[in-house]
This record gives C-alpha cells, structure tokens and sequence, in this order.
C-alpha cells in the first residue's frame, strides 16, 4: 500500500527573523499576516516580524498561512523571490491567542527559571508528588475534582489535589529538611478574573523554622524574583506603586480589623459583640444569623482586604485559631494560630503557617473539619491516615507555605485577568 501523498513540505528554515543581517540570503518561515492600514504584507515568528516585498508579482499568499519565503534582508524590508506554502489557514485561529500572549508566556518562563535558581541556592529539594490523591485538602470551604480508577476489584475514588501540603510534610518526615514544588493544584470553584480551577502553586516546607522564617524567605524570594524580571523594586499594577524592598509590613487579624474595619472584638470568642460592632461600623451586609466565620469575611473581604498592600507587601499574621486547622496555636496564646496571609496590591497571594505536627491534635481538628463537611452539606473526604501515619511517626517543627504563582506572575506583568497568564484557561461561562 503507497503512503499518502504529503501536500505541505517540511520547512527549509535557515534564519529566524531576530537572526537576520543585512543583505543576507535567508530563508525565513512563519506566518503571513497583512497590515490594516496600508495593506502591507510582513512575516511573523516568534523572535519578531518583517515587512516583505514580493519581487514577482505572481506570487500569491493570503494572511495567516504558515510559510517559507526563500529571498534577502535588505533592511527594512525583506525582498522575497520564493514563496512555499507549508500550511494553508482556512479558519480563524481557535481561541486566538490576545496580542501580549507570547509576553506572558515568556515572563512565565522566565518566573520559573528565577524561582528554581532561587531555591536551588537556598539548597531546598525540588519535589513532585502525585496528581491523583485519595484524600484531598479537609477545608470545609474548598471542593475537589472527583475522579476514579477502575482496576482489578472495585472503583477507587480519585481526586485531583487542591494542594499537595499532605504529600510534602510526608517528605519532611522521611528526612527531606527543605522540600519544594512548583504544582498543579485544582479547586472546583468558579473560574474568575482571580481565579482559574486549574492553577500553579509555589509550595515550600522547611524543617525547624516556623513562620517568622517562612515571611523571610518569602520576602527575599518575591524581591529577587522582582528585581530579576523587571530591574526594580517595585511593582506597578491596578495604578499603585508597591515597594518590596524588605523588611515588609506585619499586621495581625485583630490589629487590621480594628484599624481597617473600625472593629475591635473576636469574631468567634465574641460573636454577638462582634456582629454589634460591625454593624455600627457600617457593615450592613453582616447579620445576627451569621455564622462567626461568615461575619468576619463579610467584613474582611470588603472592609480590610482592599487595603492591604497598597504600598508595601504585607502579611496578615495570627488569625483566630478556629481558622488554621494546619497550624500550631501561639505557646502563650492558644486562642491565636502563626498564620499569614500575604497581600501585595490588595491581590491575596499566599498562605502560611508553622505547621502543626502533634498528631492527636491533628487528628481532631481533622475530625471536626470533617463534620463541618457535613453540616454544610458538602462532599464528605475521608481522613488521610497516611498524612496523620506520618506525623506520629515524627515530623519536625516546620513552616511551610502555599503561593500562587500565576497571581504572582500577573503581579509581575500588570496583567488585570488571571486568563491573561494562562496559555490555556478555564472558559469563562
């Protein structure tokens, strides 16, 4: 039986457009396109575009078809002899990419090439833990994408991570001291200008240190990344200026409620008062039904997220103990948790903690998660017993942190759409 016959050759390619000197023989291959406003002809690659000059007149070829053109760089112009089509465009590009597409997928690039230098400096092991997990993350807030294997007996309930904390304090325990990934995390929310289903996070663990050590690393991360990129300290985005020169700014929950919010009272150690207060403060979203958890982000979310990091990072430390079931309480103060949040031009980007590793405490707060699955009337996830196997095993005091990277990349171009640093998002519904 013949072989089909191919219509398009191979390229013949021997310069990309960056690559041209003058009066060089070249022949240049991309695709066509067709200034609007003279109707000139030019070639596009992906180093940059050229105008062209078709010396025979007979030539034909029509924009967006793939080409090689066989001719000499007389700047600024290209003077084609040749024209070989190697493949024809019917229709539209699927999903055309916006014009500063390709600048973000090189900034991405080079964001990542910064971030693995960077902790391969500060001698941290780069890590890979799997895609499919039996237990995904217990916040009652978070839902995982459900799938399953069918093997040999029975069907085995699948999900894709919403982060892979488990696996990686796991490492930690079999002796790995400074552990590191750049993963897929997957959240079945809706997908957002902040906020993609599927995502990248940075996650770092780092045995005895808690979370002092951790806004350290981070602040010296986020400033060399930002230095590299883009040769300045600060960065510019939604029309604010933010230095992250550091040391940064350091606020507690309770400080920004009462600063931001005009609130001086516990959400959930006093409830009542609180919902009174925030009220009075003119919080009128907030109800005398709410739950001490949904009051307080009615307030945060519209009376103190805004303000964060307007003009230098900031982390938001020690939050209410009810709301870091992964954190080690404050010696001293139980009722508060070593968790922050980091905000950089109002944008949430990170969260933090020093990681809780007494296995019974684990196992409760773990339990009761669990139970507030229910009363919420969310997906019940069984309990990992490997991630709690290993904290009585013995995993050492750590601090450890998830950061999202493709917020932090929109930080670092002034994209305003999380789908703008995406080569392929999530559709918008």
């Amino acid at each position: 039986m013949c072989p089909p016959i191919q219509d398009y050759p191979s390229s013949a390619r021997t310069h990309r457009i960056s690559d041209l000197e003058p009066a060089q023989n070249a022949v240049l291959a991309g695709r066509l396109g067709q200034h609007s406003a003279d109707g000139s002809q030019h070639l596009a690659d992906e180093t940059g575009s050229v105008q062209l000059v078709l010396r025979d007149e007979s030539i034909s070829c029509k924009p967006n078809d793939i080409v090689d053109l066989h001719g000499i760089w007389e700047p600024p112009l290209f003077q084609v002899d040749r024209v070989v089509l190697l493949a024809p465009s019917n229709r539209p590009i699927p999903g055309a990419p916006s014009p500063d597409k390709h600048r973000f997928l090189q900034a991405r690039a080079e964001m990542l090439a910064q971030t693995r230098a960077f902790f391969e400096e500060a001698r941290f092991l780069e890590v890979e833990t799997p895609l499919l997990v039996s237990h995904p993350g217990m916040e009652p807030h978070l839902t995982a994408f459900e799938t399953a294997y069918i093997g040999s007996e029975k069907a085995r309930r699948l999900f894709l991570p919403t982060s892979p904390e488990y696996a990686m304090k796991r490492l930690l325990t079999a002796g790995c001291e400074k552990v590191y990934q750049i993963a897929k995390a997957f959240r079945h929310e809706q997908a957002g200008p902040m906020h993609n289903p599927e995502f990248t996070l940075l996650e770092w663990y780092e045995a005895y240190t808690d979370y002092n050590g951790v806004m350290n690393l981070t602040e010296a991360y986020v400033h060399r990344l930002v230095q590299e990129m883009n040769g300045t300290h600060t960065l510019e985005w939604g029309g604010l200026t933010v230095d992250v020169t550091p040391p940064w700014d350091r606020i507690s929950v309770r400080d920004a409620l009462a600063k931001f919010a005009g609130i001086r009272a516990d959400p959930f150690d006093e409830t009542s008062e609180f919902i009174r207060r925030a009220r009075c403060a003119g919080h009128t979203a907030v109800m005398a039904k709410d739950t001490p958890e949904d009051a307080f982000f009615k307030v945060f979310l519209d009376g103190v997220e805004p303000h964060l990091g307007k003009d230098r990072p900031t982390f938001l430390t020690d939050y209410p103990a009810q709301m870091a079931a992964l954190s080690k309480c404050k010696p001293d103060r139980p009722e508060i948790a070593e968790r922050f949040e980091l905000y950089i031009a109002g944008v949430e980007l990170a969260n933090a903690f020093t990681e809780l590793n007494d296995p019974r405490e684990q196992r409760r707060r773990l339990l009761a998660e669990a139970a507030e699955r229910v009363q919420h009337g969310h997906p019940e996830y069984a309990i990992d017993e490997d991630f709690l196997a290993a904290l009585e095993a013995g995993m050492p005091p750590a601090g450890g942190i998830a950061l999202g990277m493709d917020r932090l990349l929109m930080l670092l171009t002034g994209a305003r759409r999380i789908q703008d640093v995406l080569a392929f998002p999530f559709p918008l519904e």
